[in-house]
């Protein structure tokens, strides 16, 4: 600094210890408002006043907090003269401005702090790693050391030469610790992964991530023994991210079958066994779709979801069960890849689709249907098969038969008033439609969809009509079964034609006292 700098310096010093002596007592009343600050803040009331207000009190500290070091500093002048000790005074006056600096570099990063947290809860997204706020803190407070070394006269290029040769040597014998701790920064800012999620690393080990420090990342296996990965293997690595308890998982897995067994028949087993597991969710609906047909055996694959990866060894298991259950019931094998020598005749696999009867069985009014009623059925209905997606009765067209899901799920819609469509329900194995057409002349009122490929059983209309007519009792429960899918209808189509109510100054009045109330009442 030049002469006009230091002149001025002591000027500010001179008006600064003259202020002390003869205002000290509103010095110390202002210290003891700050503490009081600090601890209404931090400590009173059930929700303190940080975090009611926590941008305001975070940039009210980047002022009050270095002015309160300040505020102390020169009450401990003060009592040390009247101690007598004035060889202190200068140790004391240097203290104070170099905790002054730090103080302040520290607010500013608390700052920055509070922003980002606030910014990650409002869009819903992960907190900033422990690892990149520590930088911060680090980064400013070196900044507030830097203009306390300038302002006391001392060069920073003649530091930064004076220990450039022990940096340099300290870099060379930490190489690998800043590569580590550099991967790590460069790790959180892009943040493949975070705490709680599960890796498998390029040699096929899996573990849960645990912690992330500044020199590794801790993984916990399945065994429960804690794999110490450094960051800087880690990030020059591909990996596979499995996500945690909040991601879905959606695996896939291959089932062999003879060729003999017709595909949509064998698609449909292993479809309705994957319906059956509970673990597997049923939105998103499973998909089984023929993998490999060009080679024998066939093989399928059938694709699941799952609510996490950990639940994965559990649905599979279920999974497993379920169609080795379907399989045995309908005298199919698995068929594996083996090589033997038969001295006799292979016995050839035979496996066909259930009889329509044994398949209306399954409908819902098949409890009140009679064995000869069920034949009389069968013999007149066909197996139908559609694809997921094709439209199995359009709204507005008038059906020609009654359709019995045989297999897979459909989807039943209706058009609302605002032309959007309305999803009523979804329809599973043994549920029925096209009754409307059966017991009046009306067109249908809604639209059936298929969401999974779907096999049909089409009921003759008249076959079905002659026994209807023959038992009134079983008429009344076909009505009520219309009714209540025609009060369904229209249900969705009232609701659609109801007025969104405006809003008046007295719902926002309510609105914003509803607020502040919730904000006063404690965090769970």
């Amino acid at each position: 600094m030049d002469d006009h700098q230091i002149t001025a310096t002591v000027a500010v010093l001179r008006a600064m210890d003259e202020l002390t002596a003869s205002y000290w007592q509103l010095l110390l009343a202002a210290l003891g408002l700050f503490v009081l600050w600090r601890i209404g803040c931090r400590v009173v009331g059930e929700r303190p006043l940080f975090d009611h207000f926590p941008r305001i009190t975070a940039a009210l500290d980047v002022v009050v907090l270095p002015f309160s070091w300040v505020v102390a500093g020169a009450l401990l002048r003060v009592a040390n003269r009247v101690v007598g000790l004035p060889a202190l005074d200068q140790s004391i006056k240097w203290l104070t401005a170099l905790t002054a600096y730090l103080a302040g570099g520290w607010a500013v990063a608390r700052f920055i702090e509070v922003q980002l947290l606030l910014r990650a809860e409002a869009r819903q997204r992960d907190r900033v790693p422990q690892l990149i706020i520590g930088l911060i803190y680090i980064l400013l407070m070196l900044v507030g050391l830097g203009v306390f070394m300038r302002q006391q006269g001392y060069s920073l290029s003649g530091v930064w030469l004076s220990t450039g040769v022990a940096a340099a040597l300290l870099g060379l014998a930490l190489q690998r610790t800043l590569g580590d701790l550099f991967s790590g920064i460069a790790m959180g800012v892009e943040r493949p992964f975070r705490i709680g999620d599960w890796l498998e690393l390029g040699d096929g080990r899996v573990g849960e991530v645990v912690d992330m420090n500044w020199r590794s990342t801790r993984l916990r296996g399945w065994d429960n023994a804690t794999l110490v990965v450094p960051n800087s293997n880690l990030a020059s690595q591909s990996f596979k991210n499995l996500h945690g308890e909040s991601h879905v998982y959606a695996p896939w897995y291959f089932v062999k079958l003879p060729a003999e067994v017709d595909p949509r028949y064998a698609t449909e087993l292993l479809l309705q066994a994957a319906m059956r597991c509970d673990s597997v969710l049923k939105l998103p609906p499973p998909v089984v779709r023929l993998a490999e047909g060009g080679s024998l055996p066939y093989s399928y694959m059938v694709w699941v979801h799952l609510r996490q990866y950990p639940a994965m060894f559990r649905a599979r298991e279920e999974l497993f069960r379920e169609i080795h259950k379907a399989l045995h019931e309908s005298g199919i094998e698995v068929a594996p890849e083996v090589q033997e020598m038969r001295t006799r005749r292979a016995q050839i696999t035979s496996a066909e689709p259930p009889t329509l009867a044994l398949a209306l069985k399954s409908m819902e009014l098949a409890a009140e249907l009679t064995e000869e009623e069920l034949a009389q059925l069968a013999a007149r209905s066909e197996y139908r098969h559609f694809n997921a997606g094709q439209v199995l009765l359009a709204e507005g067209a008038v059906s020609d038969a009654v359709y019995v899901i045989a297999g897979g799920l459909a989807d039943s819609s209706v058009l609302l008033p605002d032309g959007t469509r309305k999803e009523l329900e979804t329809l599973g194995p043994g549920s029925y439609f096209g009754l409307t057409a059966m017991l009046t002349t009306e067109p249908s009122f809604e639209e059936f969809i298929a969401r999974s490929d779907v096999t049909l059983i089409r009921v003759d209309l008249d076959c079905l009509r002659a026994i209807v007519d023959a038992r009134p009792e079983l008429k009344d429960k076909l009505v009520e079964l219309v009714k209540q899918r025609w009060d369904l209808a229209e249900a969705a189509r009232a609701q659609s034609r109801r007025r969104t109510r405006r809003l008046s100054m007295r719902d926002i009045r309510l609105g914003l006292e509803r607020r502040l109330y919730n904000a006063r009442l404690p965090r769970s």
